[in-house]
């Protein structure tokens, strides 16, 4: 069986084998959007793992026992799980797999990737769950990949996911995950991108919000960060407002893989992040990328070197059908 594909080969329809965030890059970059390159494990590796490992009964056994009423008691089992598969060999044509996937990736195996949880809930029209699994930046070299793969597969247990699972009422074997791993964008400036306000819900105008280095000070709200508003039919820039910008994100380069959090330079706490032109140049494509899926998303994104790349789009959450707003009215 194979376990791995490359974004050209994955699809939209593809949610159930990539879960939300790979289908999704993968029809972006079948679409010409600029993703960065990289590659989905599938959502069967994870079964074929524990099965592998002769764990599929235990965790089984420990998640029919979750007790949601003592939140405690969750996080101590959850947390058993996650270590179980964390620690879980992976089978060797499973590692070989993944081992060729980065090698072809990274051409000499000193070119940093992401990994990223992708994950969908089978049978549903659920593709994502934000901010409860793990995303890992500037990972470095076969092991680590590895290991940071693992812990990804296991994010699927956090007591967020949990809760989350068992508050809609689905059966956690209805989970599913599948590890993206792709080409770690150095971002000089990063963040999101919503084509609606996704506050007020006017359809009318986008709202950009950036920080200095990668977007996970922006998507985590962990950071100070400048804010616009652009009109989505003339792509202007109608409100602009610069923020006092103390922390960014970057590579550890003390420990040579990894994130940390640095000061930002003095020089660059008040100055934009993004000029006149990358403002346009965004918007643009987020329009291009609404057109594509038909529906109003939410896009991380970077630049790094002037070069704009997608990072992930999927349907901005607060905005539920028949609650539109697609005039100015009450502004």
């Amino acid at each position: 069986m194979t376990f791995i594909l490359d974004f050209a080969e994955i699809g939209k329809e593809d949610v159930e084998r990539c879960g939300g965030k790979g289908a999704n890059l993968g029809e972006l970059a079948r679409a010409g959007i600029r993703v960065p390159p990289g590659f989905s494990i599938v959502a069967d590796a994870l079964p074929y793992v524990l099965e592998a490992a002769s764990l599929t009964e235990e965790i089984a056994g420990i998640a029919a026992g979750l007790d949601f009423d003592d939140p405690n008691a969750v996080e101590a089992e959850t947390a058993r799980i996650r270590s179980l598969i964390a620690a879980a060999p992976v089978p060797v044509d499973l590692e070989t797999e993944i081992v060729d996937a980065y090698r072809a990736l990274s051409g000499d195996g000193e070119t940093f990737v992401a990994v990223r949880s992708s994950v969908a809930i089978a049978d549903s029209d659920i593709s994502s769950f934000p901010g409860m699994m793990d995303t890992y930046h500037y990972v470095l070299g076969e092991r680590d990949v590895l290991e940071r793969i693992r812990e990804c597969w296991a994010s699927l247990w956090t007591a967020r996911a949990a809760f989350a699972r068992h508050a809609q009422g689905f059966a956690h074997e209805r989970g599913l995950i599948s590890p993206v791993v792709q080409v770690m964008i150095d971002a000089d400036t990063a963040g999101v991108l919503f084509t609606a306000n996704p506050v007020s819900r006017k359809t009318t105008e986008m709202v950009v919000e950036a920080n200095w280095g990668i977007g996970e000070s922006v998507v985590s709200g962990v950071a100070r960060t400048d804010f616009f508003t652009l009109d989505k039919t003339t792509l202007t820039v109608a409100e602009r407002r610069i923020g006092q910008k103390t922390m960014m994100i970057t590579v550890d380069r003390e420990h040579g893989s990894g994130r940390t959090e640095r000061e930002v330079p003095p020089e660059l706490q008040t100055q934009a992040t993004l000029s006149e032109a990358q403002l346009i140049e965004l918007a643009a494509a987020g329009v291009k990328i609404q057109q594509h899926f038909g529906f109003e998303p939410d896009v991380e994104w970077a630049y790094s070197d002037g070069v704009l790349y997608i990072l992930q789009a999927r349907r901005i959450r607060t905005l539920e059908p028949g609650q539109l707003e697609t005039s100015t009215k009450g502004a």
